[in-house]
């Protein structure tokens, strides 16, 4: 550790009741002179709500490269620095991560201060396996990549977390459908907020149980995934593996693994893994 640098405390803030802040995190966060924050506007509230003087600079997806230098600077010469996202843990699908890895690489001490994440409350409360999970951020857009990520999804033996959108959460419960309408799925809204509301049962369930809704696709999502129960190991017989592979060298792997499907009377994400371990 660099004994002349200050320490970079990344903190964890409430992802919105603003009661969910811990008294480390408001204590810290009152001692640093300046804190970076995602959106100064939104730490504005809390620091307002708390009485926390600290002065504030932006640091987001579009400054981090730009701001960085004069950051590690001001911890360099022995000042402590707070690290803060629009909510939650920073750094989850937040910026932070530059930051951090240049402080490390000049021994400079980086401390967290733990509390919500988005990502660990979602998972808590879905009813599936915790013991084991993934977390994937955000969906990819571009189709090739969107379709690759969701049957890697499927064939994933642990729970899996993933952020999406209002605007784009039904979309992405109806490209799951497609693959395997059969999937479990717990759909988290607006948690620690007013109009909280959690979304579980198969992916045709939830997307009725959201058009229902009166508040329709508002607020902020968290979509856990459960993984793949334990099944007995398909066999695949030789015919299995030459019927395969004439389908995917003859079609697209998405019209492949459908025909394969209905012809081999296998789900087509157990099909896609055998898919992957073939290119492997």
């Amino acid at each position: 550790m660099n004994s002349k640098a200050g320490t970079l405390f990344i903190i964890a803030t409430p992802i919105g009741n603003l009661d969910d802040i811990t008294l480390r995190a408001i204590k810290i966060l009152s001692e640093c002179e300046l804190c970076a924050a995602e959106d100064t506007r939104k730490t504005k509230v809390l620091f307002e709500h708390y009485k926390i003087k600290t002065k504030l600079t932006s640091y987001h997806k579009f400054s981090e490269r730009k701001k960085l230098n004069g950051l590690i600077d001001y911890l360099a010469t022995g000042n402590d620095l707070a690290l803060v996202s629009d909510a939650g843990t920073p750094l989850i699908s937040d910026p932070g991560f530059l930051l951090v890895k240049e402080a490390l690489a000049l021994n400079i001490n980086v401390i967290p201060v733990p509390g919500v994440s988005s990502v660990i409350s979602a998972l808590s409360v879905s009813g599936f396996s915790a013991d084991k999970f993934k977390f994937l951020g955000f969906p990819p857009r571009k189709k090739n990549e969107r379709l690759d990520f969701i049957n890697r999804l499927l064939s994933s033996r642990s729970s899996s977390v993933i952020f999406e959108s209002g605007l784009r959460i039904k979309n992405l419960l109806i490209e799951i459908g497609n693959v395997d309408s059969n999937k479990i799925v717990c759909v988290s809204r607006e948690m620690t907020k007013l109009y909280e509301t959690h979304y579980r049962g198969q992916v045709s369930q939830v997307i009725d149980q959201l058009e229902n809704d009166k508040f329709g696709n508002k607020g902020e999502f968290v979509l856990v995934c459960e993984g793949l129960k334990e099944v007995r190991e398909v066999i695949f017989s030789d015919e299995d593996k030459r019927v395969l592979d004439i389908l995917v060298d003859s079609f697209p792997n998405k019209e492949a693994l459908v025909a394969a499907s209905k012809i081999l009377k296998i789900k087509k994400n157990i099909l896609y893994k055998k898919l992957l371990e073939k290119k492997e």
